[in-house]
């Protein structure tokens, strides 16, 4: 549930008179920055004589005597809990356990926190016939609620009633934010599924290379064992062509060369 802005009417609490001093320790050193601003003043405010914290401590102890009064006023006006819920917004009907803690609560003594404890104990011990004596006119009223609250809403008055207060603006807000981390994780399932599809590709390209060499592997061996050459064998072959060719070259110079003596 969102809660409502600050109210702009409600009054401001006054500053403490450590404030005040704070206030006027920082005009006055302006070479300390931060914490050592923070350091210096409360070592001097812890030891200033109480005639000198005085300076400080009537202008604090006269504004919260405004204060008060000027939240008394703002609250007897009705100001506070017309901004805290809208006057006009139709009353929840109690449930037949609240009915029954309103009037168990009357005669019940003890602390807050044991009388709720008893008197949800009382509750549970209770039959169905039991409980439904303090139910009444519940159903009726429930039907009565939905009704106004229907009425209330097309009215306009809510959403006049949340613009007022704020909450429409941080409804709107929330909004936003959920429709962008709704967007980004929109896209990142979109990433990791083409990422998922790639590695897939990968996968199936992979096996299907190493089907392919293991066809062509088995054919390779396939024609070793029919006698088939080799890649080697074959050119071991060439070669020994080659050297027979240059051999026979060879012997035919030499005979045409003692011919020629001859």
């Amino acid at each position: 549930r969102i809660a409502p802005q600050r109210d702009p009417e409600r009054p401001l609490r006054p500053a403490t008179s450590w404030i005040l001093f704070l206030q006027d320790f920082r005009a006055q050193t302006t070479a300390l920055k931060g914490k050592e601003v923070m350091s210096a003043a409360s070592q001097k405010w812890k030891a200033m004589a109480a005639d000198s914290k005085a300076k400080y401590e009537e202008p604090a102890k006269e504004a919260r005597s405004k204060y008060a009064q000027a939240m008394k006023s703002y609250v007897e006006s009705g100001k506070k809990d017309a901004w805290k819920r809208d006057p006009e917004r139709p009353t929840r009907p109690l449930l037949p356990y609240m009915r029954f803690m309103q009037e168990y609560r009357k005669t019940a003594t003890g602390s807050m926190l044991e009388v709720t404890k008893s008197g949800a104990s009382e509750w549970r011990a209770m039959s169905d016939a039991e409980k439904r004596r303090w139910a009444g006119s519940y159903d009726t009223e429930k039907a009565e609620y939905a009704e106004a609250m229907r009425k209330y809403k097309e009215s306009g008055k809510e959403a006049a009633y949340k613009e007022k207060v704020g909450i429409l603006a941080q409804q709107e807000k929330l909004k936003a934010k959920k429709k962008i981390e709704a967007d980004k994780a929109k896209k990142a399932k979109v990433s990791e599924k083409a990422k998922a599809a790639k590695t897939a590709e990968k996968a199936k390209a992979a096996k299907t290379a190493e089907k392919a060499t293991k066809k062509s592997k088995s054919k390779a061996a396939d024609k070793v064992k029919k006698g088939a050459p080799t890649k080697v064998a074959k050119a071991e072959a060439e070669a020994a062509k080659e050297v027979l060719k240059k051999a026979k070259a060879a012997a035919k110079l030499k005979q045409a060369k003692a011919k020629a003596k001859a």
